[in-house]
């Protein structure tokens, strides 16, 4: 080691440079990473629900239901409501013709058009008993009598009602569903939550100028379920509507399909892709199938207000434009090193001339770019530290506010959070380096002797 400091500082002039380059280029690449390992760390942690099996069919609209003569549905509240009767029955028609297909076991709707990679969710805010502050709660909508859970999979804690009587939920809009630990949170234990009364915090009238509480009973409690692949959150509450609503932007619709046990999905989609126009009802018609975990990416939802298509695109597009920089951070990096290295070809004949194996001189090379990179990382360390302590950047966190669900995992912990980004940046660059020493390096002492020492 003190050969190797010694080499470096002799070297200063040109190895400042080499330093000054490390530091921006770890900076930089920290920026980058960060943002993208969080996002891939959420995207694989467990949906709490089976996902294997599960296929998305689009249903599109190839017969006007209703009369538009001015681009976006205008229509009384009784033919509203009729029409969202029927595309129910629509729905349901489709439902039957999947049912009667072999491979099917389950079919359930998704809640509108918004297509989410794990769950349809909606925020709604609640005042916990016995507190002063509410909690944002997602929320998933779910057609009575549609076999909601059994489709997803969605497991009841022990002593909770089963999948079937959850999705059957007798009691309509007045009954809940919510999640372990959604319900630990209110009630301090799972079991406790099943058959208690939650006051929403909001009212209904009656046309009379009277309001009154809308209070749910909480029918069932199941495993905890992670909607969003963006951010970590098991805190839901699963409400049945009664029937579908219609939308501005009913022009397609999608149901889920749960396969029975041994189906080779990808047959499946491929198989039923022939026969999509034989799948209809009246006004709609089935025009494709895609895996469930690919249905987001791969539908075509453009006409629609869909947050994840535009979240995923985005994230996509930081993806792409993050290893178009790194990619050329890198190749300079490998560039200046190589350069430098080859530089060394007579001082590597010298070394040999004096006895020094060839393995001996790649291990020199190789540990003053590791101390370069240390101290490079070093620096940045600090560097980055300050960027985030005067709010110009963040370690990725979600804000996390009193009425939102805490993350557990190690995103949220600050420190952890940093070491962990810090050795993965420093393990990228220590490889970069180390590609661009080893290579010349291993040319240069193949050379011989006479030739390295040629211009000596």
């Amino acid at each position: 080691m003190k050969q190797i400091l010694k080499n470096l500082w002799s070297q200063r002039a040109q190895n400042v440079w080499l330093f000054a380059e490390l530091v921006v280029v770890c900076f930089v690449a920290w920026t980058q990473i960060d943002p993208i390992v969080v996002r891939l760390f959420y995207q694989n942690q467990p949906a709490g629900f089976d996902i294997d099996r599960l296929v998305v069919a689009e249903a599109r609209l190839y017969k006007t239901i209703w009369q538009d003569t001015h681009g976006s549905i205008e229509i009384e509240e009784e033919t509203y409501d009729q029409m969202s009767e029927k595309f129910t029955q629509e729905m349901k028609q489709l439902k039957q013709h999947l049912l009667e297909l072999d491979e099917v076991a389950y079919v359930s709707f998704l809640d509108g058009i918004e297509g989410y990679p794990r769950m349809n969710k909606h925020n709604w805010e609640i005042p916990l008993p016995n507190d002063t502050i509410g909690i944002d709660i997602p929320w998933c909508f779910f057609d009575i009598e549609e076999d909601f859970f059994e489709t997803f999979g969605i497991q009841p804690i022990p002593g909770s009602p089963s999948q079937h009587e959850l999705s059957m939920n007798s009691g309509g809009g007045q009954n809940l569903i919510i999640t372990r630990s959604l319900a630990e949170r209110i009630y301090g234990s799972a079991e406790a939550a099943i058959g208690k009364k939650l006051d929403s915090g909001s009212t209904y009238g009656d046309g009379a100028g009277n309001k009154y509480p809308i209070i749910y009973t909480i029918q069932g409690v199941v495993e905890d379920v992670a909607a969003r692949t963006d951010e970590y959150s098991t805190w839901m509450a699963f409400c049945p509507n009664g029937r579908l609503y219609l939308s501005d932007y009913q022009s397609k619709a999608r149901l889920v399909i749960r396969l029975k046990p041994g189906v080779n999905m990808t047959r499946f989609v491929e198989e039923q892709t022939y026969r999509t126009g034989e799948l209809a009802s009246e006004h709609y018609v089935i025009c494709s199938f895609v895996p469930y975990v690919d249905a987001p990416k791969n539908m075509d939802f453009s006409d629609t207000p869909d947050y994840n298509a535009q979240s995923d695109y985005d994230f996509n597009l930081s993806v792409a434009t993050a290893i178009f920089f790194l990619i050329n951070l890198c190749l300079g990096v490998i560039g200046t090193f190589w350069m430098q290295t080859k530089r060394r070809t007579e001082e590597s004949g010298i070394m040999r001339a004096f006895g020094a194996t060839k393995r001996r001189i790649m291990g020199m090379f190789l540990a003053e770019g590791f101390v370069l990179t240390t101290l490079s990382m070093l620096i940045t360390c600090v560097l980055y530290l300050n960027y985030v302590k005067t709010g110009l950047g963040e370690l990725c966190i979600n804000p996390q506010l009193p009425q939102c669900q805490p993350d557990p995992t190690w995103v949220a912990d600050k420190p952890l959070h940093f070491c962990i980004l810090a050795g993965i940046v420093y393990v990228i660059i220590c490889i970069v380096v180390s590609i661009g020493i080893a290579i010349p390096a291993w040319n240069i002492v193949r050379t011989k002797v006479v030739e390295a020492l040629r211009d000596e």
